[in-house]
């Protein structure tokens, strides 16, 4: 399949440029596409969405959207590495932003999770 989205669509906004000085084509750099538009990195906002949709399919009612979020596959796993899981991807996210391991519990305080989405637990 390639690289992940995020390296794609860092490699995609990144672009390229003609240098003033030296006259050669060259790529900008994250910092300069930040400093451009005043924007966070784009893996850093992909992040932050995933984790306050988490948060509010934690905390809805529709039953169909728990049972999925919280099921238990059944069945023989194919051979090789396990594929990541949705809920993988979530809990390392909460991780480093100072979450606890628990993020379920976190997730049903609505105050608390959205702050904790923009700023970070501590």
């Amino acid at each position: 399949m390639g690289a992940p989205l995020s390296l794609r669509l860092k490699t995609a906004l990144r672009g390229s440029i003609k240098d003033d000085i030296t006259g050669e084509w060259r790529r900008r750099k994250n910092r300069e596409l930040q400093e451009m538009f005043n924007e966070n990195n784009i893996a850093d906002t992909i992040k932050k969405r995933r984790l306050r949709w988490a948060g509010h399919a934690m905390r809805s009612r529709n039953s169909l959207l728990k049972m999925v979020l919280e099921q238990n596959p059944v069945g023989k796993r194919p051979l090789g590495r396990p594929k990541l899981r949705w809920e993988d991807v979530v809990k390392k996210d909460v991780e480093d932003l100072g979450g606890g391991a628990n993020w379920k519990n976190l997730a049903m305080d609505r105050v608390g999770w959205r702050i904790g989405c923009e700023t970070g637990w501590s």
